[in-house]
């Protein structure tokens, strides 16, 4: 047997080397993902790779529907381009200048 199904897939499992706060965006390699919950050091929690999030991006920028975002763990918002950042997701929502924050479909 090559694979045994285990779950959707829409959390998987991770343990943090420091508290992790609820609503923190985790980079893990080329794996990014949102703890839904707080998650205490060293304790096992779970980390949503699928999901829409509201996620925080520069102001000043704006976003169409469909733009690829990156997470940039430089600047701790979203970017539009990748330049050695992760992939984040999907615009979902038009995120206009002065606004703060993008609605994001997680892409893995």
């Amino acid at each position: 047997m090559p694979a045994t199904f285990l779950h959707d897939g829409s959390t998987i499992d991770f343990v943090p080397a420091g508290d992790v706060p609820a609503g923190s965006i985790i980079v893990l390699g080329e794996l990014v993902g949102i703890s839904k919950f707080f998650v205490a050091a060293g304790q096992t929690g779970g980390l949503s790779v699928r999901g829409v999030f509201d996620v925080l991006k520069d102001p000043s920028t704006n976003i169409d529907v469909g733009t690829r975002l990156y997470w940039s763990t430089a600047s701790w918002h979203v970017v539009k381009t990748s330049g050695g950042h992760p992939l984040l997701g999907k615009a979902i929502r038009p995120a206009l200048p002065g606004s703060s924050i993008v609605r994001v479909l997680l892409t893995q």
